[in-house]
């Protein structure tokens, strides 16, 4: 699977924050988003979350997959020109660097290794593109990513939406062709008064939350840790309490998340009266709309999409 390949074959090299292998354990909310990538069932992926919680990490590893484990064409697409030859250089030259099992496989010279293009041993190429319609139109290509997806236009030259003409890309492909979008969100909820019909539903509005209704909607619930409770829910904004403090700052970084079935006390960070963010994490799972999580399995019938789509509050 993608992330098999991640922990296997991934090596990071950040100086200061950490330089090793790929850990899913240290992001694992991402490990369902990589290996539905390679699914059948869907031919669309979208992910909505805040920023720096790796999402553009997840596409490096569907790249990585893609060159070593199982190759096939593939096109990631940037907001701009400018921003793609930028990711180039900052992310993809420093994958190839950094990882040997990827970079041993690039193709030696010009040709075979540019800003723009590159050339794998095993037949593979990689287009680094932005949003237009002469970059989203005429070729066939299996595999494709659009990242920042918030940021880019919403119609591309009056032909349709970015991720709608990428998806066209990967047609021919059938059940083997897939494209994938993320973003944090970036657009307003154009109807203050709206409520929910289902659960998982997102406020209306543009860009990937739109998208992201398009699909089955799964969101990321964590499990409480009191063994009285032991109950799954999601974490959100209102679930949040702040310490009453005259320093701003000081009350922040107190901050805690209560269940909302037991009033269990969580951090950001593990203390010795609440447990942390991470360790939540490593008990979280996805759930579909229209289904539940008991804790132990799942109730209900998620929503039908040939579009998996995730949302990390």
């Amino acid at each position: 699977t993608v992330s098999e390949a991640s922990e296997k074959y991934r090596k990071l090299n950040n100086p200061g924050s950490y330089v090793g292998p790929w850990l899913n354990e240290t992001v694992p909310y991402l490990v369902e988003p990589m290996d539905v990538l390679q699914d059948h069932n869907f031919t669309g992926m979208v992910f909505a979350g805040p920023a720096q919680c790796g999402k553009t990490d997840t596409a490096l590893n569907w790249l990585l997959y893609s060159v070593v484990c199982d190759p096939a064409d593939m096109m990631i697409v940037q907001t701009t020109g400018p921003t793609a030859r930028d990711f180039s250089m900052r992310r993809i030259d420093r994958l190839h660097r950094h990882s040997p099992a990827i970079g041993n496989m690039l193709t030696i010279g010009k040709q075979g290794d540019n800003t723009f293009d590159k050339t794998y041993k095993g037949g593979m190429l990689l287009t680094l593109s932005w949003p237009s319609i002469n970059e989203l139109s005429g070729k066939p290509i299996p595999r494709l990513w659009l990242t920042d997806y918030d940021r880019m236009p919403e119609n591309v030259d009056r032909e349709g939406s970015p991720f709608d003409l990428a998806r066209k890309r990967a047609t021919s492909f059938r059940s083997f062709g897939m494209c994938a979008a993320e973003s944090s969100p970036g657009f307003t909820v154009e109807n203050p008064k709206w409520a929910r019909k289902t659960p998982h539903e997102a406020p209306p509005t543009r860009g990937i939350l739109s998208l992201y209704n398009r699909g089955d909607r799964r969101r990321w619930y964590w499990t409480c840790v009191n063994k009285k409770c032991g109950k799954p829910f999601e974490p959100s904004f209102d679930l949040l309490e702040y310490p009453t403090s005259a320093d701003k700052m000081e009350s922040a970084e107190n901050a805690m998340l209560r269940c909302p079935h037991c009033r269990q006390a969580y951090a950001h960070n593990p203390t010795q009266y609440a447990p942390g963010k991470h360790e939540l994490n490593h008990s979280g799972q996805w759930v579909r709309d229209g289904m539940r999580w008991t804790g132990k399995g799942f109730v209900g019938t998620g929503i039908r999409s040939d579009i998996a789509s995730f949302w990390l509050k």
